[in-house]
């Protein structure tokens, strides 16, 4: 199995080409236009030592992240894996943050405390995952505060603002690198097409 993995959603956007392991990993930017795209995947994919022909599978960040990054990023790999016939997969940030936390626990004194994933959106809003909200939901400020779930632990991509809000700590990250084989592994894979994930309906 020797798959590309494209992350434009993220802050630390990347590509990577992984068997068993990161046989090549790319930095890049969130803002990546789509000229960019096709000297990014040929750096990843010469310092792999590998071609496009010898990719089985495709893996794609489906959000959430800016509306241009996102489209780009789905539409790119839709194309690779359309072109050259192999089954692709979309994995939500969320999973990938919380794979990163340590499978969403961490240990609080005696007890084991749920890491919430929280991703900023806009001033008054923000998406999150843990607690109440077993699924990744856009929610506003004020029903953080509200709610009867504290988060003592959180990881994710937040605003300063959002950050004293949310209080709790930061939960440790394992390096995304160390985890991509398992990340790529886990992911359900399909020719359907992939889906950009905006979290608003649209």
């Amino acid at each position: 199995m020797k798959s590309l993995y494209i992350d434009l959603a993220s802050h630390n956007a990347c590509m990577a080409c992984i068997d068993d392991k990161v046989v090549s990993y790319e930095q890049a930017s969130n803002r990546l236009s789509d000229d960019e795209l096709i000297p990014l995947l040929n750096r990843t994919l010469n310092s792999a030592g590998w071609s496009l022909p010898d990719l089985t599978h495709i893996v794609c960040v489906i959000g959430p992240g800016g509306f241009t990054s996102l489209r780009v990023a789905v539409t790119f790999a839709n194309v690779l894996a359309n072109q050259l016939g192999i089954p692709s997969a979309g994995v939500h940030l969320s999973d990938v943050y919380r794979e990163r936390s340590g499978k969403r626990k961490v240990e609080s004194g005696k007890s084991m405390e749920d890491v919430f994933w929280v991703h900023s959106t806009k001033k008054d809003q923000l998406f999150i995952r843990g607690g109440q909200w077993e699924d990744p939901t856009l929610v506003t400020l004020d029903e953080i505060q509200n709610s009867k779930f504290k988060i003592q632990y959180f990881c994710g991509e937040l605003i300063p603002e959002h950050k004293e809000v949310i209080g709790g700590k930061e939960a440790s990250l394992a390096p995304l690198i160390d985890l991509l084989p398992q990340i790529v592994s886990d992911a359900q894979y399909s020719t359907e097409i992939l889906h950009p994930w905006y979290g608003r309906g649209w």
